[in-house]
């Protein structure tokens, strides 16, 4: 498969407010174990439609599946494994998204805006390591993925962890991602991009849990408007 190439500076930047940078989707324990996916900022969570949740994965410290459910909540959603899993992680359906001539983005069905400047379906992949995992630096086969390339439970604050960005298996260059997604969007927490293969270093904050995110605009052959909003988050426990 061809490697797919970020798309263009002014694309890009025209896509921060939207769909794909607006909101930060990852996975963390609440108080009680409970498996949330977030979605938001930190201290600032947008409730949401538990349907956009449509499927869950877990894996053990072999990295073998573990049968795992979306256990759908009021406004929320969680991932709950059958059992003991040290990685797990989600697909959010983001739904349609179109931004109008007047620069405002619209989140509903196809054609709800009359000839938008960018526009299509937003999916959000999240996934979280709990605790060591045999075969971390295997892809899961995620649209949009970030794969570590050292084992994300012997990481404590101020180590350096390298990352792949894989899009449809394939490294993904020049891509932009956040060095730490708990500083939230208001805050500009450092950006970095990848190289020619997909690779990125980024250094482990001082936190309970430390998270990092991608976002990438695929746009359909012969189009320039329209195309596949994908944004991942990698999360992992920092080692105290």
């Amino acid at each position: 498969m061809i490697q797919i190439r970020a798309y263009a500076l002014a694309l890009g930047l025209a896509l921060l407010a939207g769909p794909v940078a607006a909101h930060s989707v990852w996975i963390e324990p609440d108080q009680a174990g409970k498996l949330m996916i977030q979605n938001g900022d930190p201290g600032d969570l947008d409730s949401y439609d538990p349907a956009r949740v449509t499927k869950a994965w877990a894996f053990d410290k072999d990295g073998k599946a573990v049968a795992a459910e979306v256990e759908r909540l009021e406004k929320a959603a969680a991932v709950k494994p059958a059992g003991g899993a040290a990685l797990v992680a989600a697909f959010f359906d983001n739904k349609y998204w179109a931004k109008g001539q007047d620069g405002k983005w619209n989140n509903g069905p196809k054609g709800t805006v009359s000839n938008p400047t960018i526009a299509g379906p937003s999916y959000k992949m999240p996934k979280t390591y709990l605790a060591p995992v045999a075969s971390f630096a295997k892809p899961l086969g995620l649209d949009l993925e970030i794969v570590p390339q050292a084992d994300p439970a012997t990481l404590k604050a101020g180590d350096k962890l390298t990352v792949q960005v894989l899009l449809k298996g394939q490294p993904l260059a020049d891509a932009s991602l956040v060095g730490d997604i708990f500083l939230g969007h208001e805050v500009k927490a450092e950006k970095l991009k990848t190289d020619k293969d997909g690779k990125v270093t980024v250094t482990v904050p001082k936190r309970a849990f430390a998270g990092v995110e991608v976002s990438h605009f695929a746009k359909d052959a012969g189009s320039s408007v329209e195309g596949t909003f994908y944004n991942a988050s990698l999360v992992l426990k920092v080692k105290p």
